[in-house]
């Protein structure tokens, strides 16, 4: 099960620094990193294999079908999307435990499945960052240019995209509050190593917990 393997959760929503402190942990504590997001294209095309309605869903839409859509049933969806999605990440996780602690992160890592699958809370922390903080930081990608270019309206597509991330993270935040998580808001008025502290706080990361 899940929560016996010493694996550490990041969970929130997009462009929140989860990356940057998963790379940091793995770094500063030997951990294997397990980033979901590169693994989310096999798992569509895993889950369209298997008739699972939302993944065959993500996996056949073109660009103008993902991001021109209503933004709340973007939203909907995507919530849907991650709770179809875990049993992938759960199965491979499991299957490739070696011992050695795994820092994961990805938006996929909603407070609910956290409570479904009993992952012990020190072992979760969910970040989301405010609406400012993810438009400012969003721009900074510079691919998103180049993967919206073959969409008919690439602007609406960035908006409906912005907006839908941005009511995907109330969401979340919410969960997390009540389900007493803990819980990260970035907000940019922390230099992100005090962040850090805490999150090494919550997982009680003192020093190198492995050795090879």
């Amino acid at each position: 099960m899940l929560h016996d393997l010493d694996v550490y959760w990041i969970g929130g929503s997009p462009c929140s620094g989860k990356s940057t402190f998963a790379e940091k942990i793995e770094k500063d504590f030997d951990m294997d990193y397990y980033k979901i997001d590169d693994h989310l294209e096999r798992f569509m095309e895993e889950g369209a294999k298997k008739n699972i309605k939302i993944l065959k869903m993500f996996h056949e839409m073109n660009l103008d079908e993902t991001w021109l859509r209503d933004i709340q049933t973007q939203v909907i969806d995507e919530f849907d999307f991650y709770r179809q999605t875990f049993q992938f990440i759960k199965k491979e996780i499991i299957e490739n435990y070696n011992g050695k602690p795994i820092i994961t992160e990805g938006a996929a890592l909603l407070p609910e499945l956290m409570d479904k699958h009993e992952i012990p809370d020190e072992k979760y922390v969910c970040i989301t960052p405010t609406a400012e903080f993810q438009l400012k930081h969003f721009k900074k990608r510079k691919w998103i240019d180049y993967y919206l270019s073959d969409c008919s309206n690439p602007q609406k597509a960035y908006n409906n995209w912005m907006q839908r991330d941005i009511k995907f993270a109330k969401i979340v935040k919410k969960q997390a509050k009540k389900r007493e998580k803990n819980y990260i808001e970035m907000d940019g008025s922390k230099p992100v190593q005090k962040t850090y502290n805490k999150i090494k706080t919550i997982f009680n990361l003192k020093k190198k917990i492995y050795e090879i």
